[in-house]
């Protein structure tokens, strides 16, 4: 599976509607994946000064991205493939 990046700019955006926006898509991708599909909603990140939301998604292919949120009724911008990287363990020195 491959990692999705949704943008999103949406001005006046408030904590408790991407709570709402969150609910819808992770039930969207859940009733996709009931199908076979396979998806998964992984967070979303709201940039408030910046009217802008980005959502991590886990999917086989961009469409199933597309249509979990369409599904939930939750407008974007764009939808890019990403890449994660994770820093790794360090070792402090005593």
């Amino acid at each position: 599976m491959s990692l999705f990046i949704v943008d999103r700019m949406i001005p006046g955006l408030t904590v408790q509607q991407l709570s709402i926006a969150q609910h819808a898509m992770v039930e969207s991708a859940r009733r996709l994946g009931g199908d076979g599909a396979r998806i998964r909603y992984i967070r979303s990140m709201l940039i408030p000064g910046q009217s802008r939301c980005l959502c991590l998604f886990e999917a086989d292919h961009r469409n199933l991205v597309r249509t979990v949120n369409e599904t939930a009724q939750f407008p974007f911008s764009r939808i890019d493939e990403a890449v994660e990287l994770v820093t790794p363990l360090t070792v402090t020195a005593k």
